[in-house]
Order: C-alpha cells, then structure tokens, then sequence
C-alpha cells in the first residue's frame, strides 16, 4: 500500500465515531465580559448555538452543557438545541467545578469527551474530526489541538481517565490532573486558530466577530500554520507562492484604483496556498478540496483553477482569474512574460499533441485574462508590474 501523502492525511474524515462525546462548559459568570458569554449574538446566532452547532456539524451525538450562572436562560436554549443540560450548583467554586459535572452526567457508553468552554465558538469542524481521528489511531489517553506549535481547546479526553479524573483533589484543576498522568499526551497540529480565540473581554468579542464574518479565508498565521508543521510544504514551493502573490496583489491593487469590486484578501490567501498540494495528481484541485473541509471556500474556489480556468468573456477578472494569470507570469521566484514562458513550454513539449494543447490553451486564457485587466484597470500589464522584477 501506498503511504499517504500530507495533503490527503488532513483530509478530515468524513464521520466522527460515535463514542465520542461533547462537554461545552457555559456555568461561568463572565464578570470579565460584563455579559453572559454564552447568549453573546455572533452572526445572527448566539455564542452557544455555534458552539453545539460546531459539535453537531462534526457528528457529535451526545452534547452536553454545564450550566450555572444564567442557567434560567440557557435552559430552553438548550434543549431546543438537541443538547442536554446539566446544572452545576457549584459553579461559583470555578471552572473545574463545571468539569466533574459534566463528566459526571456522561454516558455509559462514552469513550472519550471534547471539553470547549462556550466562549470558543471559532473552533471548525474539521478540527474536532482530525482530533477523533489521531486520538483513535494513537490510542492515547489525552488529545490537544496546537496552533503553531501552541496547545489550544478542546481536549479529547478518554473515558479511562475518568475514574481519577473524578476522584483528583482539584490542585490545579483539570489541567493539574491531566499532568499527573502518566505518558505523554497526543499533540495534534490543526490550521485552526480558532482553538485559541476566547472571548474574556470586550475586545475580544469584537475580534471575534470580525473574524466570524471572514470565516471563509483562513488568517495569515492559519496559513503559516498549514504550509508548515501541519503540511511541511517545502521552502522552494512557499517561495513561488509568496512571488505569486506579490504579482497577485499588484494585479489586483491595479483593478481596486480602478473602482473594480475585488476582494484582495482572498487573492493574497489563495495566492499564497494555491501549491499547497504541489506534487500530488491534480494538485490544484487536492489543494480546493483540503480548503474546503477546513471550511476556505472562498480561497479553495481560486485555489483549485490556478492550473486551468474558463475565463469569462467580459467584464473585470475576478481572484480566481488573477491568480491563474498570477501563476503563469512567474517562474519559480521570478517575474516572466507570458509569451516567453510559453514559447518555451512549447519548445519542449510541442512535439506532443496532448501537451501543446494544453500549452496553447492556458497560454490564450492567460492573454484574454490580461486583456480583460488591461481595459478594466486602464493600464498595461507592463506598467503595473513596474518595479517588481524579481520577486522573493
């Protein structure tokens, strides 16, 4: 059998097993906050229904939510959710109080548990699926999320764990405990910042909601941390997407001057990981799938017609268009002219019918792409790339 491929191992699978439960902890007071974390509106939802909608999605069936203060409120909200509540009476003795609860009120048949506090509604789907699906196969008694290289919620516990987990005397809390085990725990690297965004102050919230309404794009540091401990991509690939992108938001910028709607954060994102997959069949289109199953539909839409496009007719390009016309101007880290790069490729491949094909074929779509640009932003190809030579 053939080993798999980086590319394909964070593919999330596609169901959770299903002894594999949920603890969302939403007893606190948020004094900090000022507000009661949990009913915080975030895109026409609340704070908690994206918490168990994110468990839900993910193919958790059994839902719990400890609840303490607002506990009157988060009732009906609860149970209209599918979830299923549990009051903690201790509440105000803090955070690890919440956490005997709940796993106290586990099922019989739970083999391990997610813990998210409700205030960390960021977290993706597919984050909780690659967790299930490392904890599974490793065995291990503890599970942590890490963002470049930084441990972040939430765990997946075993149910072994559960007897002392109980019995342990509160130094430290949960974190305390899960120390005192023996044996290293499972530290799985995930794209997801969302495993560290809380919401404990004013100011947080705000972030967060900006964030939410960009859910679609992953942020600058999501993207360092795909294209290097989650993937490895190698440096030579993350120095032509880096070059891509520089051309890319040149193209782009052009456009915006112009008083053309585009969305210059999706290009430089899909610029930069539009190889991510660079070495696999069909690498443009491994690489929109592995977007979307992180939830980056707007970047994988650009990302998976880097190699080939059907350009529309008229009208401005779009980020899928300028990134394909991005790609095929630069050359390893080096700005080129699209007919030189092309005359060469037929050069050396003109002899294969199948291949000059394909050449000619991009090498149009390019030429009407930068056509297109050229009238929509009032200006040659060439001036606006003035000044960008060779780009690294």
């Amino acid at each position: 059998m053939q080993p798999q491929d980086k590319t394909s191992r964070h593919l999330a699978p596609d169901t959770m097993p299903e002894r594999v439960a949920a603890v969302i902890l939403a007893a606190g007071l948020s004094s900090r906050m000022g507000h009661c974390k949990p009913l915080l509106p975030l895109g026409g939802a609340t704070a908690l229904e994206r918490v168990v909608g994110l468990f839900k999605a993910a193919g958790v069936a059994e839902v719990l939510v400890v609840t303490g203060h607002c506990a009157g409120e988060l009732g009906p909200l609860i149970a209209g959710l599918g979830a299923r509540a549990v009051h903690n009476p201790d509440y105000q003795q803090g955070m690890f109080s919440s956490v005997l609860a709940g796993a106290a009120a586990l099922g019989q048949g739970a083999g391990a548990f997610f813990l998210l506090p409700a205030d960390m509604p960021l977290v993706r789907p597919a984050t909780l699926l690659h967790l299930a699906q490392a904890w599974e196969d490793s065995g291990a008694a503890v599970a942590h999320p890490c963002f470049l290289g930084q441990r972040g919620h939430p765990p997946l516990i075993s149910a072994r764990l559960l007897p002392g987990l109980m019995a342990w005397p509160g130094q430290g809390g949960l974190r305390g405990y899960l120390e005192s085990q023996a044996g290293p725990s499972l530290m799985v690297e995930v794209p997801d910042q969302g495993v560290l965004r809380d919401m404990d102050h004013p100011q947080d919230y705000e972030e967060m909601q900006a964030r939410w309404q960009r859910r679609q794009v992953p942020g600058p540091r999501e993207v360092d941390a795909l294209l290097g401990p989650v993937l490895g991509v190698p440096p030579k690939v993350r120095q032509h997407c880096r070059a891509v992108a520089t051309v890319a938001l040149a193209l782009g910028q052009a456009l915006l001057a112009a008083g053309q709607p585009l969305d210059l954060e999706v290009l430089e994102t899909a610029a930069l990981l539009h190889d991510l997959a660079k070495g696999q069949p069909r690498h443009a289109q491994a690489g929109g799938r592995l977007l979307r199953v992180w939830g980056w539909e707007a970047a994988a839409r650009a990302v998976e017609t880097h190699m080939d496009i059907e350009p529309l007719a008229a009208g401005p390009p779009g980020e899928a268009e300028l990134l394909y016309l991005a790609d095929k101007l630069v050359e390893g880290a080096t700005l080129v002219g699209l007919d030189e790069r092309f005359a060469a490729k037929l050069a050396r491949h003109g002899a294969d019918p199948v291949l000059a094909g394909a050449i000619q074929r991009r090498w149009h779509n390019a030429c009407a792409i930068q056509a297109r640009l050229e009238q929509a932003s009032g200006r040659a190809l060439g001036d606006i790339l003035a000044g960008l030579a060779a780009t690294s």
